[in-house]
């Protein structure tokens, strides 16, 4: 009888782990699979919660910079769309992270294209 409690009270405790995952790992695996979004929101919500949280903070301004890397490499959307769009996201990743040399270099690129496609507007 005891060894029977014994393996219902660690089938319990496997299963109720497997169940609860940790809001940072999820966040991780969605924004892996591109669902950028909802780790972003996710993240926030986090971030409300632990502002002096290094680790929140770092995945936080990472999930916006593979947002704006994604924006950038979306061919379904115009030049003049994604790009406002990406560099909003890298500008709120290095508000998190101003040492964040991807987002950075994204967002100085993206000023130059949008500074050459203004030169070349046909009016």
């Amino acid at each position: 009888m005891k060894r029977i409690f014994i393996y219902l009270s660690l089938l319990i405790l496997i299963i109720s782990g497997c169940c609860l995952v940790d809001p940072l790992t999820r966040a991780q695996s969605l924004s892996q699979k591109g669902q950028f979004e909802e780790a972003i929101k996710m993240l926030e919500k986090e971030f409300k919660a632990q502002p002096d949280s290094i680790p929140v903070k770092s995945l936080l301004a990472q999930a916006y910079s593979d947002y704006g890397l994604a924006l950038c490499q979306d061919q379904n959307k115009l030049p003049k769309v994604k790009y406002p769009m990406a560099k909003e996201q890298f500008a709120m990743a290095l508000a998190l992270n101003p040492y964040l040399k991807d987002a950075k270099d994204m967002y100085e690129m993206i000023e130059k294209i949008q500074a050459s496609l203004s030169a070349n507007k046909l009016d």
